[in-house]
């Protein structure tokens, strides 16, 4: 039986932000250039037969704001890494098949019917801002939906859809669980002022801060506002114990320079869209050293036994990509795909209807770059929510270039009773 948790919105936002995936390299007071140290393992014996046949959607091509080619790129990297260094599942390579769209409903509707009459055994989605249009019509054609990069109703609820990642509230829960740790009596959130920002934080995370006794002070800015030196001050004004930035790219840079400017030293906050280089490298690197960075993944942790993995397997398949963005994402995808695969009765009888029933069922899979932690299909983490597979979030550190994992957090019981 599923046991429910509470419901919860919306997961990665597309465009909106940027991508939930955190590796990422660069100059300036950006994160140190990852170093790859481990050696990608052999297998048994080569995959070979009738191979389970991946159909991978994502957006690229539309806009350089609005295209993420590193995801393809990765989710054929893990392809070839499932096939040539871990014998496909239980010798079953997997095949993938790629169609690109545009982040509009015509494209996204193009490459669903493309993925009915191809008749693969699973569709996964890299990152679409459109994607909602694809999800009746591959349940419709009984073809299961799986992707870490959710935000719509569609995707959130559909009983063909699986959803392998916790979502853009629960990635922030784990801040009023930490500031409750540290003895904050107040945080205050500086955010894009955007239906999807407002409804998670001044409408559920804002209740999880006062259940955990911390007081939230809400500073909400236009999109088309530059300089966030105001809305800063007026958190410094109020005299919170820390500061919280959920943003966009430019907003998250915006805050950055003004908290440089008005010499604010006190505990940072942001959320995954701000960790990119391009951000953290606009300003001095004492002012972002110390800052707490809420995640869906454990990809900036350059420790972490997954993250060298996924970084040596870009290396040897995908080279020239870019291992940042959502790339880590949609490598995890596969990566998921694969564990889950690997809990069927019998790996040579999958078809598309098999792989749904074995989604399905699945149960303490774990998590490709995931703290260790599990996830299950056959648990529902969000009453509004059913299709999310997991609860799990995470808090890194931030100091000289590199992340260092905090803690991982049970999102789902965070949240519990607050809708």
């Amino acid at each position: 039986m599923k046991r429910v948790a509470m419901a919860v919105g919306i997961l990665c936002l597309g465009t909106t932000l940027t991508a939930c995936g955190s590796v990422t390299s660069g100059g300036g007071s950006g994160p140190v250039a990852p170093q790859v140290t481990v050696t990608l393992p052999t297998p048994a014996a080569p995959a070979s037969g009738k191979p389970l046949r991946i159909f991978f959607f994502n957006q690229e091509g539309a806009s350089s704001a609005a295209s993420s080619p590193e995801s393809s790129e990765a989710a054929r990297a893990a392809v070839e890494y499932v096939n040539k260094n871990l014998g496909g599942v239980h010798g079953r390579p997997l095949e993938m098949e790629h169609c690109p769209t545009l982040g509009t409903p015509e494209s996204v509707t193009n490459c669903a019917n493309k993925a009915v009459d191809a008749k693969p055994d699973v569709v996964i989605k890299g990152v679409e801002v459109a994607s909602a249009t694809a999800v009746p019509i591959l349940a419709g054609a009984g073809l299961p939906y799986l992707t870490l990069n959710a935000g719509t109703p569609e995707e959130l609820t559909n009983p063909s859809s699986f959803v392998l990642s916790a979502g853009f509230a629960a990635q922030m829960a784990p801040v009023a669980q930490y500031a409750k740790e540290k003895g904050y009596k107040s945080v205050g959130a500086i955010y894009t002022n955007v239906p999807s920002l407002s409804t998670a934080l001044d409408g559920t995370v804002s209740k999880l801060f006062a259940q955990q006794g911390t007081t939230y002070v809400s500073s909400p800015v236009a999109s088309t506002t530059g300089d966030l030196t105001p809305a800063y001050s007026a958190l410094v004004a109020k005299n919170v114990d820390a500061v919280f930035v959920v943003a966009s790219v430019g907003h998250c840079a915006a805050a950055l320079k003004a908290r440089q400017s008005l010499a604010d030293t006190r505990p940072l906050f942001m959320s995954s869209s701000c960790n990119v280089a391009s951000v953290l490298s606009t300003v001095s690197p004492s002012v972002v050293d110390g800052t707490i960075f809420a995640l869906l993944d454990t990809s900036a942790v350059v420790d972490d036994k997954d993250t060298q993995t996924y970084l040596a397997a870009m290396r040897a398949y995908a080279p020239s990509a870019d291992v940042g963005a959502f790339a880590p994402t949609s490598f995890s995808a596969i990566m998921d795909f694969y564990q889950a695969m690997l809990t069927a009765p019998d790996a040579r009888a999958l078809d598309a209807a098999s792989v749904r029933k074995t989604l399905e069922s699945a149960a303490n899979v774990p998590m490709f770059m995931g703290g260790e932690k599990q996830f299950g299909c056959g648990t529902t983490y969000f009453t509004r929510s059913p299709s999310v597979c997991t609860g799990w979030a995470f808090l890194t550190s931030y100091q000289d270039g590199r992340y260092k994992l905090v803690n991982s957090y049970n999102s789902a019981e965070l949240l519990h009773g607050i809708a």
